[in-house]
């Protein structure tokens, strides 16, 4: 393939043709004029003030409306922050060597409270192996006479 020559880009083609005078141009002008005045441009306010409203509500809605989680799902999530809380001071307690037993006497009795209100099976598996390990160690705990 041979390149003859070379042509300046965007000569062949289309050639733009000079824009006319005033043609819809002073417009724009005009109402900055107007503005830089004094004067309000006529529509601006309205829809402003339309737009403000409709935040305003829309913020008010939205407070009415209460956290999604107020519910039995707030109190769940509460509950098993707790939940979690009690099995790391006990795991804490157990790589110490100075697990107590009133640390396992809160476990067990955090895990019986509610207990009927857990649809999950497979949650209410876990909470059952939970609550049998607290007992175990527990029941260690009595018969070493540390309780």
């Amino acid at each position: 393939m041979k390149v003859s020559g070379s042509k300046a880009a965007g000569t062949s083609g289309a050639t733009r043709k000079k824009a006319s005078g005033t043609s819809g141009g002073g417009g724009f002008a005009d109402a900055m004029r107007s503005l830089d005045s004094g004067g309000e441009a006529s529509g601006a306010g309205s829809v402003h003030g339309a737009s403000g409203v409709s935040a305003l509500d829309a913020l008010l809605a939205l407070q009415q409306s209460g956290d999604a989680l107020d519910s039995p799902k707030k109190a769940g999530v509460l509950r098993a922050k707790s939940v979690l809380e009690q099995l790391e001071a006990v795991r804490d307690g157990l790589l110490s060597g100075a697990l107590s037993g009133a640390r396992l006497q809160q476990l067990v009795g955090l895990l019986d409270q509610q207990r009927e209100n857990i649809d999950d099976p497979e949650l209410s598996a876990v909470l059952d192996e939970i609550d049998l390990r607290a007992r175990v160690e527990l029941a260690k705990l009595e018969v070493s006479g540390l309780i």
